[in-house]
């Protein structure tokens, strides 16, 4: 056979083609994994009319914290999207949506709000890559850094035209 393929050149003999997924592939599908699946429980969660009683919900504290994470980031993904339109709002290159400088920061209510739209975004974000972390059976705290550098780059890949991230060395990109 082999002389057969030889005897053909190159078109005549196929060659699997062996495609290697890398460690920080791996770390985006669990990321995007967990999102899905905590989306998934909302629905659930929000489609029973009545459970085991107040409070109780029959799922883990942990669990709990990261459900109410993600809700609140679906709630402020209007907020987000509008401020990152606006320029004042820009992906960090640590996982944490940043204030930038832009022309209608100064406006005092817009400012306030920038602020409380970061810091509840990034609250809630921690949670939710904790909980990766917390949940993925091949994954330590230790790993919360490769984690982040994943959901990083997931944002980056995902971020809209005119949206603003960090480079690695912190410099402001706009997305074309």
């Amino acid at each position: 056979m082999l002389l057969s393929c030889l005897a053909a050149g190159p078109l005549g003999c196929v060659s699997p083609r062996i495609q290697v997924v890398d460690q920080r592939t791996a770390l985006e599908n669990q990321i995007l994994g967990s999102y899905r699946e905590l989306d998934r429980d909302m629905q659930l969660l929000s489609s029973v009319r009545s459970g085991p009683g107040p409070g109780k919900t029959g799922t883990s504290e942990p669990r709990r914290r990261a459900l109410r994470a993600r809700q609140e980031m679906i709630f402020l993904r209007d907020d987000v999207d509008e401020l990152k339109a606006l320029g004042c709002l820009g992906e960090g290159n640590r996982g944490r949506l940043l204030p930038r400088p832009c022309r209608r920061a100064a406006e005092g209510d817009l400012a306030r709000r920038l602020a409380e739209v970061a810091r509840r975004v990034n609250a809630a974000r921690q949670v939710v890559l904790r909980f990766v972390v917390a949940t993925s059976p091949d994954l330590t705290e230790a790993d919360l850094p490769q984690v982040i550098e994943a959901f990083v780059r997931l944002q980056r890949e995902h971020a809209a035209s005119g949206h603003w991230w960090q480079d690695d060395a912190g410099t402001w990109q706009r997305r074309r």
